[in-house]
């Protein structure tokens, strides 16, 4: 297959150019990554048409010998729709000083900063609020000053910007967000996460900027406290705060007050204050156990926006080929 054998005529040329290329640069042609795809595209300038179809003729041939299509990713998306880039590269520009107005310290409001300068981030680098939903901690990597998005996007995002484009530290906006997820995963009790944001001060993540699992960008209460077990916001919770953003109306989070430690009198006898910690504990697990239930019977909600989402992605598709005919 990777000599042109099994492949129809009329994709035989643009075949035997990938595969040619790929031989030179040492590189697999089947299976081939959608970052080798990427570097072909970039050192082989064509049109956009001819492009499409080299990215075609490579997914068919894949698809033909049993192995995923690597020219479906988010990053191949971006190269091949010039349109696409520029809107981006206008947003980053709209995104970026958001972004660093944004809270990373204090009850609650740290705690919405870091999460919303995540998603603003992400959608000023091409994902969309569908993709953004559906991206798991273990897609994200920040390498070295920038930060790697694995699975089907294959992005990697630094924070030096050509063109004199406003900058996004995506290792420093990853990391803050990251820094919060793993304090909630590691201590569902949201005091414990209050007193570190209200002091600005929370452990760091792994040298690899890699934690645990779960969804990216989850709910936030007025309280500050995320569902139990984290559930990803739907798209059109996301495409809410992204929008209110970028127009200048964000939701106004405003700062809670103190909450006073537990008040023991010094004559109490220590037994009894392990008595009451008992009893206290018990409450606290059949609180979790509720809210866990609760959202447990909630989850098909999401799935059943993104269902929504794209069908009505599908039949603007269909609609835009129809037009493309006339």
């Amino acid at each position: 297959m990777a000599e042109g054998a099994g492949v129809p005529g009329r994709s035989r040329y643009e075949w035997s150019l990938f595969a040619d290329w790929c031989a030179a640069a040492e590189v697999s042609a089947l299976p081939a990554s959608p970052l080798t795809v990427a570097v072909f595209l970039a050192e082989n300038p064509a049109g956009n048409a001819a492009q499409r179809w080299r990215v075609a003729v490579v997914n068919r041939v894949h698809t033909a010998a049993g192995h995923p299509a690597p020219g479906t990713v988010t990053a191949i998306r971006l190269q091949l729709n010039r349109a696409r880039t520029d809107r981006a590269a206008v947003l980053r520009e709209r995104a970026a000083p958001i972004i660093a107005a944004l809270p990373v310290a204090g009850w609650p409001t740290g705690m919405f900063g870091r999460r919303d300068t995540v998603i603003l981030a992400l959608h000023a680098a091409g994902l969309r609020a569908v993709d953004i939903s559906r991206l798991d901690r273990r897609d994200i990597t920040i390498v070295g000053d920038g930060v790697r998005i694995g699975g089907r996007h294959q992005l990697h995002l630094h924070a030096g910007v050509d063109g004199g484009e406003a900058l996004i530290d995506y290792a420093a906006v990853w990391r803050r967000w990251e820094q919060v997820l793993r304090v909630v995963q590691e201590h569902p009790s949201t005091r414990v996460l209050e007193q570190h944001l209200r002091a600005g001060e929370l452990p760091d993540p792994d040298d690899d900027g890699r934690g645990g699992s779960g969804p990216v960008v989850v709910p936030i209460d007025r309280w500050g406290a995320v569902p139990i077990p984290p559930v990803a916001m739907t798209p059109a919770a996301i495409t809410s705060v992204m929008t209110s953003h970028l127009v200048g109306t964000p939701a106004r989070h405003r700062p809670l007050p103190v909450r006073p430690g537990p008040r023991r009198s010094s004559a109490e006898p220590s037994v009894v204050s392990g008595a009451d910690d008992t009893g206290l504990s018990d409450t606290y697990a059949a609180g979790v156990a509720a809210r866990s239930a609760a959202h447990t019977a909630l989850a098909d909600v999401g799935d059943v926006l993104d269902k929504v989402e794209d069908r009505a992605e599908e039949l603007l598709r269909r609609t835009l080929a129809l037009l493309d005919d006339f």
